[in-house]
């Protein structure tokens, strides 16, 4: 009995060293893990460290040996201050000054009457002066032609014109006169001012158009003559249309100024270049312009070495929805002739709406 109590007491002891051995072994392999852990870190870095070795001796070799070589220094040529001529064209077109447009009649796109015509044309004058003003910075703009190309006004041509109207078309010429005016002045404070003047198919006495004496029924034409006349502005010059095209002579560079009405409309699949280009072309074999600009359509368009289409300032109307025209936003256009070159080099919108 004695022996088997000795037996029972000595177990706890055992167990006790048991544990204590399996403690020592799980302490030792964690110890051997994070040491082989490190042992492998330290081998990769060794190896990287190799590498980067190995590069620069490469690096180092690449570089001695391209240590004869002499380097040719190039230095940059001095630019001629100088900056090229320009002229800056302003394209003035289809104002439609008196004309009253209610957006209901145009799907609310648009709303047009003497009071926003007047704000539009103060848009344009600043928009036009800041542009030619960025422009300065590239070339000398040593003239401003401002090209007045008719439809100033709506007139009476139609019943629903006159309905539309808000002056009559003597009363809607010297509204419109007064602003012409207006943006002349603005130029000149830039630059001594061409204007070249086209009349427009609205402007007219007549019910149906004239060909051969267009001109002699024209509110638009008495208004560029009497504005002519009167002209005493220092560097304001005049070139008044005669006919129904305007050649201007632009220091060798020839532009063909009209209102566009001659030219069919663009329903075709190229819109309005089609025609404009066929009638360029055909006019271009007797006498041949470098850039033909004209308005009528109501929109902007640029066709480069061919033409530029000017938008209107009364925007969109009932017409133009009814015929499904491409809407636009009132507009006109800035066009910058670099005369080093003999070439157009920028057409800007004018946006105003």
């Amino acid at each position: 009995m004695a022996k088997r109590k000795r037996n029972q007491r000595a177990k706890p002891t055992h167990n006790l060293c048991l544990a204590s051995q399996i403690k020592d072994a799980v302490a030792k392999d964690s110890t051997e893990s994070k040491l082989r852990a490190e042992l492998q870190s330290l081998k990769s870095k060794y190896k990287h460290a190799l590498d980067q070795i190995k590069l620069a001796e490469e690096a180092k070799k690449k570089a001695e040996s391209l240590a004869d070589i002499k380097v040719k220094k190039f230095t940059q040529k001095r630019r001629n201050k100088k900056k090229p001529s320009a002229t800056a064209i302003l394209v003035c077109s289809d104002w439609h000054s008196e004309e009253r447009i209610v957006p209901e009649d145009c799907r609310n796109m648009n709303e047009f009457n003497l009071e926003i015509a007047d704000q539009r044309i103060k848009t344009l004058v600043d928009k036009a002066s800041m542009l030619i003003e960025h422009e300065s910075h590239l070339a000398n703009i040593d003239r401003i032609v401002v090209a007045a190309l008719g439809d100033f006004i709506t007139g009476h041509i139609h019943d629903d014109c006159i309905e539309r109207t808000q002056l009559a078309p003597l009363a809607a010429a010297r509204w419109a006169g007064e602003r012409l005016n207006g943006v002349i002045d603005r130029m000149q404070e830039i630059a001594p001012v061409l204007v070249v003047t086209a009349t427009g198919n609205h402007g007219r006495t007549t019910r149906k158009p004239r060909v051969s004496t267009e001109n002699d029924h024209s509110y638009e034409q008495n208004l560029y003559l009497t504005m002519a006349s009167a002209e005493r502005r220092p560097g304001v010059t005049w070139k008044v249309g005669r006919g129904y095209h305007n050649i201007v002579d632009l220091d060798g560079f020839i532009l063909r100024a009209h209102h566009g009405h001659s030219l069919s409309g663009g329903g075709g699949i190229g819109g309005l270049s089609s025609p404009a280009n066929r009638a360029i072309s055909k006019w271009n074999v007797a006498q041949k312009a470098d850039l033909d600009i004209f308005g009528h359509f109501h929109q902007f368009l640029h066709i480069p070495y061919r033409f530029v289409c000017n938008g209107s300032l009364c925007g969109h109307n009932a017409f133009a929805d009814r015929i499904r025209a491409e809407f636009q936003p009132a507009s006109q256009s800035l066009v910058i002739l670099d005369h080093e070159h003999n070439r157009v080099t920028k057409v800007l919108p004018v946006f105003v709406q």
